[in-house]
């Protein structure tokens, strides 16, 4: 046993539980016990760090994003990969998935060998030292290269794919054990097979960049896909004769739907109705943060291809909308405000729910005995204060 150290809380929210007055003892890189101050005791030795002017909720995983701070996670480089992690952390994010983008095969099969080697030493690598290096990289998430050319959004033309299991193994090989999730557009020739491939080798699969009819989505569903990707963008649009991708994810409570709450991707009132059809609990907030992410306007780099950012907005040199700079902290505030939810319900959208739907919910997304002590300290404003990844403070 490690030295237990001690956060008082004015609130937390662990986030099924709403505890007031609440204390979190840390063991190590996990959470030994949770609860109110009349349940849970304090070793006498012990370090308490006072947040009881603070709400603490679990630390903010987020299964889709490309970069932040200037950087890349397409690079595939620990440098690329830790300069996004301390951005990330700085905002709430103590976990995610580096997710590709549609590229040249050989490029992302470089990148794809590079992160896999970068997640696996994180895994291994607990720490010693009292200050974390930033958030975790979990695992790895395949956007394209097998989407609609139709809906393909800022994903290069060139580079997209016919599903072929034969790729799909080579990108398997490539990122070993650290392929969690990966995009289909479930209407292509054989996208069913390669649906049922990846869920058979473990990973979850998002329906996306897709031109995909109502029925062709539910055939999709059937055969196992898990949730939408970033719901409402680079999909066919709803109508009322031909719902579409759209309708069926709305009315379908076996999928889940990630959502990209930062004002600009989705208005709220369809935020709204999202969140009315679907109810909050299968809403996953992610970011699609790309590289431009806390940095000012200018021109970046998305995988392979050039975006500019003009206000915030990030875009292709065609216009077309290209990933996001939103952090994870700000789409929670987003959602409720949005929504008019409760901003306990919309914390499970960025923290259990998407460890729920990874199947990683007793280790990640909750505040928990045995989880891992991945937290977020937050003001009255719900703005970050200090973070915590397995154990150790980053801020």
């Amino acid at each position: 046993m490690k030295e237990i150290k001690a956060i008082l809380a004015g609130r937390i929210f662990t986030p099924t539980e709403d505890i007031p007055d609440g204390i979190i003892l840390i063991d190590g890189h996990r959470i030994l016990a949770v609860g109110s101050r009349e349940k849970v005791e304090i070793p006498k030795s012990a370090p308490v760090v006072d947040d009881r002017d603070r709400l603490v909720v679990p630390g903010f995983l987020d299964m889709h994003i490309h970069g932040a701070g200037g950087r890349d996670l397409m690079e595939g480089t620990p440098d690329a990969v830790a300069e996004v992690a301390q951005f990330l952390a700085r905002h709430g994010i103590t976990s995610f998935l580096a997710t590709t983008v549609t590229a040249r095969l050989d490029r992302t099969l470089s990148a794809v060998e590079g992160l896999a080697k970068i997640v696996a030493a994180s895994e291994r690598s607990l720490g010693g030292s009292e200050k974390a290096p930033g958030a975790q990289p979990l695992g790895i998430h395949f956007e394209g290269p097998f989407i609609s050319q139709v809906r393909r959004g800022a994903q290069p033309a060139s580079q997209i794919r016919k599903p072929s299991i034969e790729t799909a193994e080579r990108l398997l090989e490539a990122a070993g054990n650290s392929a969690k999730a990966a995009v289909v557009a479930p209407e292509l020739p054989r996208a069913l097979e390669l649906l049922k491939f990846f869920r058979s080798r473990g990973l979850r699969v998002g329906l996306g960049h897709s031109d995909a009819t109502f029925e062709e989505t539910l055939r999709a569903i059937d055969a196992g896909a898990t949730h939408a990707t970033h719901c409402y963008n680079a999909m066919r649009p709803f109508t009322h004769r031909e719902p579409g991708i759209i309708g069926a994810v709305l009315t379908d409570d076996r999928v889940c739907a990630e959502l990209i709450a930062d004002g600009v991707h989705v208005e709220p009132a369809a935020i709204r109705l999202l969140a009315r059809s679907k109810g909050l609990e299968r809403v996953i907030l992610v970011s699609d943060a790309v590289s431009a992410a806390g940095m000012p306007d200018g021109k970046y780099r998305l995988g392979g291809f050039p975006v500019i950012v003009t206000g915030g907005i990030c875009r292709t040199e065609e216009g077309t909308l290209a990933g996001s700079t939103a952090t994870m902290d700000a789409t929670v505030r987003n959602l409720a405000a949005f929504t008019g939810a409760s901003f306990q319900s919309c914390v499970a959208c960025a923290t259990l729910n998407p460890a729920r739907l990874l199947g990683i919910e007793k280790q990640k997304g909750v505040i928990a005995a045995g989880a891992d002590a991945d937290l977020v300290v937050l003001d009255k404003n719900h703005y970050v204060t200090q973070t915590y990844v397995r154990g150790h403070a980053v801020l």
